[in-house]
């Protein structure tokens, strides 16, 4: 099963866990520094160096090359967080390296030369970081990664010198954003000194009451230290939502039951969705399956439905480019068949 169908630890408040390992060659310029000819060298010795890593360990890995893909393929795979939006920009040799099932992606020439990608549904940071570092042993054994004694693993931004490593929980917090407290949350949040973003990522909004929570100091801290404090945090953040979610329902249980099953009822019946409606309606959905009103559907089927509903997703899947009111139709029917094939199962 593709890893973010799937269903993980604590998933009614956190959807899924990344970890995320930058490193660079110490015999090339960082990648904003490249020109066309040195980042094809770059790309071959990290893509040989990953087919071997393939080979050896029996996994599959599928090259993507940026510059053979259309703005809507790009953007996809942007939408299922397998490549940045830094990717797909022109210039250079840019690729990326995709496990089989989806759960690795490995970006080359991005912001640095590797960005290994690990995910894994709900609450699983540690599974990830795993299958992170055993990739990244491997590379640095068998290519000239850059590394100071003092500082550890080279990057281009500073903020990334010392692990490389950034942790990141994408969390479903509609108690809190219904309480009216998510911002005071945030703010606190970033004192403490973690980055909050939206749904897709940098410079991107919260839609549907998700939030993307991540460390951003990498330097004066091991691994499994920056590991442990983000957990400590997403537990902290974990209860509070979990009661706020239960005190908003014994408040006002008609308000709530009302909200979330008009949303269930649009997301069955309604023939044009755009994706803010579509990612809205399945936020209170599933603060519905989280409360036990809602019963009978999986929140599997909303990972499903959540994969596949943004727009270059929807025009990729009836393989062609569509005018607005067209993909919201389309949306809508996609919505409705796999609503309809999840009550059955």
């Amino acid at each position: 099963m593709t890893w973010y169908i799937d269903k993980g630890p604590q998933s009614d408040v956190v959807l899924s866990s990344r970890i995320r390992l930058a490193r660079n060659l110490c015999n090339y310029p960082f990648p904003h520094k490249l020109n066309e000819m040195t980042s094809v060298g770059v790309s071959q010795e990290i893509t040989q160096a990953i087919i071997a890593y393939g080979k050896e360990n029996k996994k599959d890995f599928i090259q993507v090359n940026m510059n053979d893909l259309t703005d809507e393929d790009k953007v996809s795979l942007v939408e299922k967080h397998l490549i940045s939006e830094e990717l797909t920009k022109p210039g250079i040799t840019r690729k990326a390296m995709i496990l089989r099932d989806e759960s690795i992606s490995v970006m080359i020439n991005e912001e640095d030369h590797i960005r290994i990608q690990a995910m894994e549904p709900g609450f699983n940071l540690e599974n990830a970081y795993e299958k992170a570092k055993e990739m990244a042993i491997y590379l640095e054994s068998h290519l000239p990664v850059g590394y100071n004694s003092k500082y550890g693993f080279t990057t281009s931004c500073p903020t990334n010198t010392g692990t490389g490593l950034r942790a990141s929980v994408m969390m479903h917090l509609p108690g809190l954003a219904m309480s009216g407290k998510i911002n005071l949350v945030v703010e606190n949040i970033q004192k403490m000194g973690y980055s909050v973003r939206g749904y897709y990522g940098e410079n991107s909004n919260s839609l549907g009451n998700i939030y993307q929570i991540s460390n951003q100091i990498t330097l004066g801290l091991n691994e499994e230290e920056l590991i442990s404090d983000i957990r400590k945090l997403i537990f902290q953040i974990m209860d509070q939502e979990r009661l706020i979610r239960k005190q908003l329902y014994e408040k006002n249980p008609l308000y709530v039951d009302d909200m979330i099953f008009r949303s269930l009822g649009i997301l069955k019946y309604a023939r044009t969705l755009t994706t803010q409606e579509a990612v809205k309606m399945i936020s209170d959905v599933r603060f519905g399956i989280a409360l036990g009103i809602i019963s009978g559907i999986d929140e599997i089927v909303f990972n499903k439905i959540m994969a596949t509903i943004g727009p270059a997703s929807v025009q990729k899947a009836a393989g062609r480019i569509m005018e607005p009111t067209e993909r919201d139709k389309a949306r809508a029917q996609a919505v409705r068949e796999v609503l309809k094939e999840g009550e059955k199962l």
